[in-house]
């Protein structure tokens, strides 16, 4: 008596044919609305299923389509080393709208060797650069990392002699491009002025430092830690006083002055934020838990605006454990501070006058702590995942 049931071969056979009937059948339309609806891990994965599948997820459309959902479910990027180790490690975890959430989870993203400062991120690429030191010159290394692809861009070295270099990373909205800004400072024993490059990030054509004409008007000794991406410039603060902005498109710089009453002494907190797509500089004392938000509301005529906050005790008082303060006017549309025992962050809202407080577990293993300790511990707010590969 026959075996009544279909040979291995046979069945191989329509498992084939009946998963090749099913490619072909399902409209594209439905397969890009079934994809959107998936994680960019997954998104990842499923390049392989087939030349169909890469070249929709690789497609400029879907790219933007999933960048743009993204913005509405940015991340908490945290970065940090251990005390015996110069790897960083590189975290994020959800920020959360939902005054619901106590405690989040955060997720490793990647390791990173032989690079010791984030220079900050822009859409999902993050920049780090590291300095190699060798008598008289200093090379400057500078990479581009995307956490979500693991893709690496290394940029060429930067000479620097012994100056200072400072690299930030931005977005050029209308050619569609991400650059790298680079400054030299100022050199004090040869009185040399400080000197700014560009160069675009990309894999497609050779990559180089461009200088920039200095049309800053004048010279400055740093960049002070924090700055912001706003619709196609680059902020950053040089000192108490003056804040230079890059025209990314343009690649032009110019100084924006801040109003006397903004100038802050050390034992103030000052950060730039992005309010409402426009530059906004908070101001905040330790001494009376006041906030005020400086908007700058004409960029050619240099108008601000202002406004002050009472902020909670608890968002206050955070210079004794306070790790590294960040500020965003996204979804929280206020202060975001962040604690290190326990590890968690404080977001206080401008518009709604609220704080919450949310745990961040997964980061702070008790083993791992003990046996190694922590080294410095930064972090970011609306930090967003990006499927593009540069």
């Amino acid at each position: 008596m026959k075996d009544s049931q279909p040979s291995l071969s046979r069945r191989r056979r329509d498992l084939y044919h009946v998963g090749n009937c099913t490619t072909t059948t399902i409209p594209l339309d439905l397969i890009i609305e079934i994809l959107s609806l998936l994680p960019a891990k997954s998104l990842l994965q499923f390049q392989s299923v087939s030349k169909l599948w890469f070249s929709t997820i690789r497609s400029k459309t879907f790219v933007d389509s999933f960048l743009t959902r993204s913005k509405n479910r940015p991340r908490l990027l945290f970065t940090f080393y251990l005390k015996n180790s110069w790897e960083k490690f590189l975290f994020s975890a959800p920020e959360y709208d939902d005054d619901k959430s106590s405690s989040v989870l955060a997720r490793y993203d990647m390791t990173i060797s032989d690079l010791d400062e984030i220079c900050g991120s822009v859409n999902g690429f993050v920049c780090f650069r590291s300095v190699v030191s060798s008598k008289p010159v200093c090379n400057n290394k500078t990479t581009v990392y995307n956490p979500t692809t693991r893709q690496i861009m290394k940029l060429p070295d930067v000479t620097s002699g012994r100056r200072y270099v400072d690299a930030l990373i931005a977005y050029d909205t209308v050619e569609d491009q991400y650059k790298v800004f680079c400054v030299k400072m100022f050199d004090r024993k040869t009185q040399q002025q400080q000197e700014h490059f560009v160069c675009t990030v990309s894999s497609s054509q050779k990559q180089e430092w461009r200088k920039i004409e200095n049309t800053t008007g004048g010279s400055y000794k740093c960049v002070l830690l924090g700055h912001i991406f706003i619709d196609g410039a680059l902020y950053y603060r040089i000192d108490q006083s003056r804040i230079v902005r890059f025209d990314v498109r343009a690649e032009k710089i110019e100084i924006i002055k801040t109003p006397k009453e903004s100038h802050v002494s050390v034992a103030y907190d000052s950060a730039l934020i992005d309010y409402n797509g426009k530059l906004g500089r908070l101001v905040g004392s330790c001494a009376n838990n006041l906030v005020t938000l400086w908007v700058l509301e004409d960029v050619e005529k240099q108008e601000w605006s202002s406004m002050t906050h009472a902020v909670p005790y608890q968002c206050g008082s955070i210079h004794r454990d306070r790790v590294f303060v960040v500020c965003e006017a996204g979804i929280h549309a206020g202060v975001t501070m962040m604690f290190r025992l326990p590890f968690r962050v404080c977001y206080y809202d401008l518009n709604k006058k609220n704080i919450r407080e949310v745990e961040i577990r997964g980061m702070e293993d008790g083993d791992l702590r003990r046996v190694h300790g922590f080294g410095v511990l930064t972090g970011y707010t609306g930090h967003i995942e990006n499927i593009s590969f540069l």
